[in-house]
């Protein structure tokens, strides 16, 4: 029987967690550092990836920090889970921070006074599991754990005997990780992930390194046929320093970058309240959701699609500010960045890297939901007959594979995902030397959907209206 009640009543709820949307087809790999000095034993943290489905979930596998700027994994966390946008994942994360061996050269030793049973320590960096107090013994006497936003650690006396006591730890020292981390964990790590979780990565991106043209040429080469297979789609930055504060030099600086049809490039870097954001880390939140709102189907491209910003800026947080037809410009030189439009930021530019206007380019290679959507019916075709392999090629099995998959084609061309598709199996392509030796070809033709990237109506005045004056007909 229910509780009769009579009044204004308040009750006080559990945390709900942010929960990414179930089916989500889209998978972003993110590389770089995490704060996993936060975990009491981050060994099964580092170096390998990790399938992250909510914020709380990242809690428990990465530990959490504001300090973007030395832990940005966490920036992709707050991204896709934490955001006004609501919840978007799963995500995979390979961690390169090694605690063990990325730390300070000297323990820190550091007086401290318990104070109502507590005591606080301002760090971001302590390294949780060599916090010690001189003849006390942790968990026995007294914890230590993180805040929230892993700003400080929070200090308890369990049994009410501490007071003036003195405190040893170490600390981690992100900057010991060097971009051969990085892209070390590119050829070691990215292949594990479809071998762990059965899931094919689709997009890469690397906050914080990827304006590097090292790490940059990195991520593109790691990116096509991941285990011999898989293609995914890069997303990357340009710098955002003090020498590369406008648009003017950030076009002259392109030319620098390491740039292909597979990866889209942004500039600047964006703000809100004190977080800064890498617009590669947004661009790749902003990718899933929008496949996600479009049953997982990467034809649509992100740009001209709400992003949780306030502002642009450079790395340090000075401010930028420029309109859409200034925006242009970095878009007409293979460009991507964000600008404020209909009262809301967006994110702008929907050419890859590659593009620059006035080249000949490859029609293929010019719009990121172009090449997202030949990387899609090839990932696709993959994994749907890697189960054909190794059975036997009867004429049966050639009409199957190929009324099969025009129907999938048939089905992308009804939603508008391309404009045509059609596969073949051709004797032109299949040689009797090959087919003998166990190798069949078949011919598959598409053509993708191209964005609207401007819509132009032709105004002309006439004089034909005056008439109505005189009462004729309008």
């Amino acid at each position: 029987m229910s509780e009769y009640k009579h009044g204004a009543f308040a009750s006080i709820e559990k945390t709900q967690d942010y929960i990414a949307p179930a089916g989500v087809g889209t998978l972003p790999v993110y590389i770089g550092r995490a704060p996993v000095h936060q975990l009491e034993d981050a060994s099964a943290s580092i170096g390998v990836p990790l399938l992250i489905n909510s914020y709380n979930d990242a809690l428990a596998k990465l530990g959490y920090s504001e300090k973007w700027h030395s832990y940005e994994l966490s920036e992709a966390v707050y991204a896709h889970f934490k955001t006004s946008l609501g919840a978007i994942g799963p995500i995979v994360v390979i961690n390169v921070l090694n605690p063990a061996e990325h730390k300070a050269t000297t323990q820190k030793v550091q007086e401290i006074t318990f104070a109502k049973g507590r005591c606080e320590l301002q760090s971001a960096d302590v390294i949780l599991n060599t916090v010690e107090i001189e003849g006390k013994v942790r968990g026995t006497d007294f914890t230590a754990e993180y805040t929230p936003d892993g700003s400080r650690i929070i200090l308890k006396d369990l049994k009410g005997t501490l007071a003036a006591e003195q405190l040893k730890y170490w600390e981690t020292n992100p900057t010991d990780v060097m971009e051969d981390d990085i892209t070390q964990a590119l050829n070691t790590a990215l292949p594990l992930v479809y071998q762990m979780f059965n899931k094919i990565p689709t997009l890469l991106c690397a906050p914080n390194w990827s304006h590097l043209q090292t790490v940059a040429g990195a991520m593109l080469s790691a990116a096509h046929k991941i285990n011999g297979h898989w293609y995914a789609y890069c997303n990357l930055d340009m710098p955002s320093d003090a020498s590369v504060n406008t648009i003017e030099t950030a076009v002259a600086k392109k030319e620098e970058c390491a740039v292909g049809a597979g990866a889209s490039l942004y500039w600047p870097m964006a703000r809100k309240g004190d977080r800064v954001f890498h617009l590669s880390t947004l661009a790749t939140m902003l990718m899933q959701y929008t496949d996600y709102s479009n049953d997982n189907l990467p034809y649509e491209s992100p740009s001209n699609k709400p992003i949780d910003i306030a502002g642009l800026c450079l790395q340090d947080g000075t401010a930028i500010q420029y309109d859409q037809l200034q925006a242009n410009v970095l878009n007409a030189a293979g460009i991507g960045t964000a600008i404020c439009w209909g009262g809301k930021w967006v994110l702008w530019g929907s050419q890859t890297s590659l593009y620059k206007h006035g080249t000949d380019i490859d029609p293929k290679d010019r719009f990121d939901c172009s090449v997202r959507m030949l990387y899609y019916i090839a990932n696709r075709f993959q994994s749907k007959y890697g189960n054909e392999v190794d059975k036997p090629m009867k004429r049966s099995r050639v009409e199957t594979i190929c009324n099969d998959f025009q129907a999938e084609l048939d089905g992308l061309c009804d939603v508008g995902a391309v404009l045509l598709g059609n596969i073949r199996f051709e004797e032109t392509s299949n040689p009797v030397s090959d087919m003998v030796s166990g190798n069949f070809v078949f011919d598959l033709e598409t053509t993708t959907t191209p964005p609207a990237k401007s819509i132009t109506v032709k105004i002309q005045y006439t004089a034909k209206g005056v008439s109505v004056l005189f009462g004729g007909d309008e």
